[in-house]
């Protein structure tokens, strides 16, 4: 036993070793496919240096803007951070917040990976999650996007690893943010499911309850002071729209797909929709479970959102990318 103890440390400084170099390595890598990301945002947004940006964020600071913008309190509260601690204007304030959680994003994400994937894999799984999300860039300004991308991430990988400190965490500071965040307790009741008898199904669904307390009071919270507050888009209900939208579009010319948006639900994962599916029982348990949520998460949004807002599908890159890699790079490795 007391040989073996040197040879443990010695392998544990040889893997640290390792990791801080290759976070070393990509990270330069990420900070700049990140700027990239935020300058193609930029020139595709004209409403952020038109007015539009500022004048959203007095409305916002005030509490006098759209029901689900102004619930995604940490979307403008943190841009306002910065413009008083570091004197930027409002503009460079959104400026720094997308293109540091993208970043994050991109630098977690590459760590995510990594427990399935060499660093040439985990690369380029970065290298598509960066071209998925500049393919959905558009003239908006919905900029708790940035945020959620990281905090999704991170509840994801809480979830896979069991970290429930993290999951706490990523579950109140996403839900601060934007309520897609609702969705994950369900990917955690999917990959702790352990049977069908009824005292495992009681407890399990009293810790995913627990968990997410402090997410479902913060938000259910939020959206009852800004209940009498007018909802963006039209109203809350936009399935029916959604549906002939699509079906308008599927009778477009191909060449014109680049702007039937309603159609970009299909194209945002292309191939990947499928990749990800195939030798299903190849994939790791969690990655199986997981999955089982997206029919829930593309449900939700055909609902409550406009889904030719294609960035509202982004989040399930964290799921589809790495599923799909599995396919495209064989493996015959199974975590848990």
């Amino acid at each position: 036993m007391q040989n073996k103890l040197p040879q443990l440390n010695f392998l544990k400084i040889i893997k640290r070793y390792s990791w801080d170099r290759e976070l070393l390595i990509f990270s330069p890598i990420y900070f700049f496919l990140s700027f990239i990301n935020t300058s193609i945002k930029l020139f595709l947004t004209p409403s952020w240096f038109d007015g539009t940006l500022v004048r959203n964020h007095a409305l916002l600071l005030q509490f006098n803007y759209t029901n689900n913008e102004q619930s995604r309190l940490l979307q403008f509260y943190i841009p306002e951070l910065f413009h008083r601690l570091l004197s930027l204007s409002v503009e460079h304030s959104y400026i720094l917040q997308r293109w540091l959680f993208v970043f994050l994003a991109f630098v977690c994400f590459h760590r995510y990976l990594r427990k399935w994937f060499s660093q040439q894999g985990s690369f380029s799984g970065v290298l598509l999650l960066a071209v998925i999300t500049a393919f959905t860039y558009c003239n908006d300004l919905q900029e708790s996007f940035p945020l959620l991308l990281l905090t999704f991430l991170l509840g994801l990988w809480a979830i896979r690893d069991n970290k429930i400190g993290l999951l706490i965490t990523a579950f109140l500071i996403g839900g601060l943010n934007n309520e897609t965040m609702l969705i994950l307790p369900l990917a955690y009741l999917f990959y702790n499911y352990k049977g069908s008898k009824i005292k495992d199904i009681i407890v399990l669904c009293r810790n995913a309850l627990l968990i997410s307390l402090p997410m479902l009071l913060t938000v259910g919270s939020i959206r009852y002071i800004n209940r009498n507050l007018p909802h963006a888009g039209g109203g809350l209900w936009q399935w029916l729209h959604n549906l002939y939208a699509i079906q308008r579009d599927l009778h477009a010319n191909i060449f014109d797909y680049h702007q039937v948006y309603y159609l970009h639900v299909f194209f945002i994962f292309n191939v990947f929709w499928f990749y990800a599916f195939m030798r299903f029982k190849d994939k790791p348990l969690f990655l199986r479970r997981a999955s089982l949520m997206i029919p829930f998460f593309i449900l939700a949004h055909l609902i409550t959102g406009i889904i030719s807002e294609v960035r509202q599908m982004v989040p399930l890159a964290f799921i589809i990318i790495p599923m799909a890699f599995f396919y495209i790079y064989p493996s015959k490795q199974e975590v848990r």
